[in-house]
């Protein structure tokens, strides 16, 4: 169990380094689309429009994930605490539930589509689209590792 944590841990770890690392990336490609339109000398490359478009889906669906993970995406509290502990752990049981089911969506429905975009090909780049869509399938199956984390987790304190 603990090595599991440890494994989770450095995965997040690894998502977030690579995903600070395509940020950077996106942010050199944009800066370098604007400054080519204001400094004459620069030339205009069309690749980098499509390529800024490509990392940020990554960002978005890593950045997703990651949020899963930090407990700060999708958030949302409806209802007050109750009273009641069961209450309590059976309503958050529910919404890991919902949680895990449309991270489970986004992997098993985003496998066949990357599949699909594999015989796809960017116009200016001529990068497959499978590297687009496969950002899909990547926060779905990164969300489920960390959602199974969270939910261990959170046996082993009930089980306390």
């Amino acid at each position: 169990m603990k090595q599991f944590e440890k494994l989770v841990g450095a995965l997040h770890k690894g998502v977030s380094v690579f995903q600070a690392v395509l940020m950077g990336f996106l942010l050199a490609m944009v800066v370098y689309q604007v400054a080519s339109r204001w400094i004459p000398v620069l030339p205009r490359a069309m690749w980098t429009e499509e390529i800024s478009r490509f990392l940020l889906v990554w960002v978005i669906f890593l950045g997703g994930a990651i949020g899963v993970r930090e407990r700060t995406h999708f958030v949302l509290e409806v209802l007050d605490e109750h009273k009641s502990r069961i209450v309590n752990i059976v309503w958050q049981g529910f919404i890991l539930l919902m949680e895990v089911a449309f991270c489970a969506i986004f992997f098993f429905r985003g496998l066949p589509y990357a599949e699909v975009l594999r015989w796809d090909v960017s116009d200016i780049s001529e990068i497959s689209m499978l590297w687009v869509g496969a950002a899909i399938p990547a926060f779905g199956g990164l969300s489920l590792i960390f959602l199974a984390e969270i939910v261990l987790k959170k046996i082993r304190k009930g089980a306390r």
